[in-house]
């Protein structure tokens, strides 16, 4: 079988780490081999956070450099920066536009780059970058905080997981409380059919 590899980026307080947990368990559902790693910034809300998931033959749950299939990127920086790190030539990115500000650009240290300028170094590694604001579908379902069912729906929907939007609005059923379910399907079908309308 082939290994999929997919790195989710963002940082704390994104829900990466559920989204990362929620394709992991539907793998397992589906008797696949599964590897997942994850990995924490300074900070539980706005550090840097990443997760690695490999289905798959894989032996280790880390990704290594230009090996991921399919970027994840909640926040518009740290998709960039993990994507020319992590992507492989030719893979997909998805990534929300949103810009959450650093503490460094918050205080006037730096400047956080204008849009154009992360995409251009995301091209480097791949064309195939699906770029859209998760956030304000994940407002349209609810709540700004479902930004990680959208993207996830995105993921679904494109075809690179070696299951789909089923399998994983199955385990959404079993792992997310009932009172949160109805927000959380809603954000993930509009993140589907963002990414449809992307194409």
């Amino acid at each position: 079988m082939k290994t999929t590899r997919v790195v989710i980026a963002g940082v704390g307080g994104q829900g990466t780490l559920l989204a990362t947990r929620l394709i992991a368990e539907t793998a397992i559902n589906q008797k696949l081999n599964v590897r997942i790693g994850e990995t924490y910034g300074m900070a539980q809300r706005g550090g840097p956070v990443m997760g690695h998931i490999q289905i798959g033959e894989a032996y280790s749950p880390q990704i290594r450099p230009g090996e991921a299939d399919a970027l994840l990127g909640f926040e518009l920086a740290e998709a960039t920066r993990r994507g020319v790190t992590y992507l492989k030539q030719g893979g997909l990115a998805i990534v929300n536009s949103k810009k959450i500000l650093p503490v460094e650009v918050i205080s006037g240290m730096r400047k956080y780059p204008e849009e154009w300028e992360l995409i251009k170094l995301l091209k480097r590694v791949s064309s195939k970058i699906v770029v859209f604001d998760a956030t304000s579908l994940a407002e349209k379902a609810g709540d700004p905080i479902a930004t990680n069912m959208v993207m996830l729906g995105a993921l679904a929907a494109s075809d690179v997981l070696p299951f789909g939007e089923k399998e994983i609005t199955a385990m959404m059923k079993e792992s997310i409380p009932a009172r949160f379910l109805d927000l959380n399907t809603k954000a993930f079908k509009l993140g589907t059919e963002a990414f449809r309308e992307s194409k």
